[in-house]
């Protein structure tokens, strides 16, 4: 066995954050690159429970997780397919990653957490997605947006040559013009609510209201909204993720669904808030969703279990499909 001394030295050394714990949960030995990623002074952090690093909501829950490590110890990341949080001394959450690993010295076994800051990461992913998006919404103006105004203003410049010799049929490319006219509007308004800017006031009930008006101008589709003349007050970040969400979700049901009704409602269940997005679409199989949609959904779910939310998606062929989030409104 390592000497304290060069054991210590070596954990100082490492690149990540590496905060030890004994079986109770107490921190033993924290490195520099764990003051600096917390925000916290060493003496600030030893002896304390290790559950000053984990988001509030989450403590209660982080204690169980952690009796059950001790139980069953063993090398492997912490909260496989979940994505983490880590709170800073000043409350600022952000994404972390993990990798436990039990340190036994003499009798005693400890346990050994590297921690990795994913903010950076998540943000160059962020914005390679948001370049993709770009690409994909360029490529769709191109192929059918583009080609539709072509069409149109072929088929105008066509009847404009029928107006004196065939006034009739004229008449009928006019109408057929305005038609793929009126889709290419909408078309356009579909993409300024998918590329417009989500602005969270906090007030999460109007931002609600205002995103289905805007919904609704933007699609024509059928939007029936059921909410509550008032809901406890939730956290800015909570607000502003279920706002996130719901319009994710209008937007894939524009793409995706093919429904003609949708339905928005928002229930307060004393410690939690309920939103539930419910069409009448034509469904999917869970196997059978494409790329872009399960990174949009992984991306709703990892938003809301960040946050101590639960998140839902029932769907079958035929029967539309459901969403269901869960917040809770405690701090």
């Amino acid at each position: 066995m390592l000497p304290d001394k060069i054991f210590k030295a070596v954990v100082e050394a490492l690149p990540d954050a590496v905060v030890i714990a004994n079986h109770a949960g107490t921190i033993e030995l924290v490195n520099a690159q764990a003051e600096a990623l917390f925000g916290y002074e060493r003496d600030e952090l030893v002896a304390q429970p290790v559950e000053i690093l984990v988001p509030d909501d989450l403590r209660g829950a982080h204690i169980g997780h952690r009796d059950q490590y001790v139980r069953r110890p063993g090398t492997r990341p912490m909260g496989s397919g979940i994505e983490l949080l880590g709170r800073r001394k000043s409350g600022q959450l952000f994404p972390v990653e993990i990798s436990l690993s039990p340190l036994v010295r003499g009798t005693d076994t400890f346990i050994t957490s590297v921690i990795r800051d994913l903010s950076e990461r998540n943000h160059l992913r962020n914005q390679l997605e948001m370049e993709q998006e770009r690409q994909r919404i360029a490529m769709d103006l191109h192929d059918g947006t583009i080609q539709s105004i072509y069409a149109t203003a072929l088929a105008l410049e066509l009847a404009l040559g029928d107006v004196v010799q065939d006034p009739v049929a004229a008449g009928k490319r006019i109408d057929s013009g305005i038609t793929q006219l009126n889709d290419v509007i909408g078309d356009i308004r579909a993409y300024i609510f998918d590329l417009r800017p989500v602005h969270a006031s906090g007030d999460l009930l109007h931002d609600l209201a205002s995103t289905i008006d805007e919904f609704r101008a933007s699609t024509q589709l059928q939007v029936s909204p059921q909410l509550p003349s008032s809901i406890p007050e939730l956290r800015d970040d909570r607000a502003a993720a279920m706002l996130h969400i719901a319009r994710e979700a209008l937007s894939n049901i524009r793409k995706h669904a093919h429904a003609s009704a949708i339905s928005v409602e928002v229930t307060d269940l004393g410690q939690a808030i309920h939103l539930q997005i419910r069409d009448d679409g034509v469904g999917f199989e869970a196997g059978t969703l494409q790329a872009q949609t399960h990174r949009g959904l992984r991306n709703m779910r990892a938003r809301t279990q960040r946050l101590g939310g639960t998140f839902d998606l029932e769907s079958a062929p035929g029967a539309g499909a459901t969403l269901r989030i869960r917040m809770p409104t405690g701090l």
